[in-house]
């Protein structure tokens, strides 16, 4: 895979797959941010012990800090 923050990796992912929709988690916002812009859902995880969500970053994502039920709820919509 190219570089996680570029926007080609993603891009690359989604051609040798063949897969059209895409929903990404990470709790790295620049990751998040290349996946959004190769057209997969992005989500930033909270994660504990990780370095808390800027307001920038939490203005630009959806952020879920409620645990693995709410990504649950994602994936099966």
């Amino acid at each position: 895979m190219e570089n996680k923050f570029d926007v080609k990796g993603y891009e690359g992912i989604i051609s040798q797959t063949g897969i059209r929709h895409w929903t990404f988690f990470s709790d790295i916002p620049n990751e998040v941010m290349g996946a959004k812009q190769a057209g997969m859902k992005g989500y930033v995880v909270v994660r504990e012990g990780n370095m808390p969500i800027s307001e920038t970053d939490a203005a630009e994502h959806e952020v879920l800090s409620a645990g693995f039920d709410k990504i649950l709820d994602l994936i099966l919509r």
